[in-house]
């Protein structure tokens, strides 16, 4: 198989939104009355908490997180990502009044690698020793680099790129993507659902990618020494 076709060991997925919520909403029982989950779901669901001031379920695979400025959503399979997305579609098109500051798209991949060797290879290259480190440290290594890039166009925001060592296999790499975005002052509470709604229609797909597609690039750009 090609490097840059291989297959993560684990992908997963999650949404962050910043704004002001009310963490006691967010029941199972609610998600299953408003027709977003079904009953069955709603009943098998995990609950930690449920408050005013934080709620903790697992529901239909997803883990939803929400305290007073913080809701997320999180996964550690990414065929659940529909999933993540309709839940936020419908949540929000009920909760359409509520203050929506910032979204971040979160995808990240752990892949296996064949060697140390080649696993050296790639930290090497995206963060080269020679020039700064050799000479200040015994053995240096990359634990994590961070690329940050603007995001223009209607949804304009920002990329950030984190690769590190995976700690989930050994030899690999661990990529993790945030597609950020934060809504315009004017729209917090005025329509800040509904942009939400549009940001989350329009970047859904190429935000859920980018981290294999770093990965990709990596792979592709990085052969091991034997190829």
């Amino acid at each position: 198989m090609s490097n840059a076709t291989r297959t993560p060991e684990a992908e997963g997925l999650d949404v962050v939104l910043v704004g002001s919520f009310n963490p006691a909403i967010f029941h199972p029982e609610w998600f299953f009355r408003q027709g977003i989950v079904s009953e069955q779901d709603a009943a098998e669901a995990k609950i930690q908490d449920v408050s005013g001031e934080i709620t903790i379920v697992q529901l239909s695979g997803i883990r939803i997180q929400c305290v007073s400025d913080r809701f997320s959503l999180a996964t550690k399979n990414i065929s659940n990502a529909e999933r993540i997305q309709d839940m936020i579609r419908h949540t929000f098109n009920l909760l359409s009044h509520t203050p929506i500051t910032a979204c971040g798209i979160n995808p990240h991949v752990h892949y296996q690698v064949s060697s140390d060797a080649y696993w050296h290879t790639i930290g090497h290259m995206l963060a080269p020793k020679e020039l700064v480190w050799n000479d200040l440290m015994d053995q240096p290594g990359m634990q994590s680099l961070t690329i940050r890039s603007p995001r223009c166009g209607e949804f304009a925001g920002e990329i950030n790129v984190t690769v590190e060592p995976s700690a989930k296999h050994r030899p690999g790499i661990f990529v993790r993507a945030n597609y950020h975005y934060g809504l315009p002052d004017d729209s917090v509470h005025a329509g800040a659902a509904e942009l939400l709604l549009k940001f989350i229609e329009s970047e859904w797909k190429p935000a859920c990618g980018f981290a294999r597609k770093v990965a990709d690039q990596i792979f592709e750009k990085i052969k091991p020494d034997h190829e």
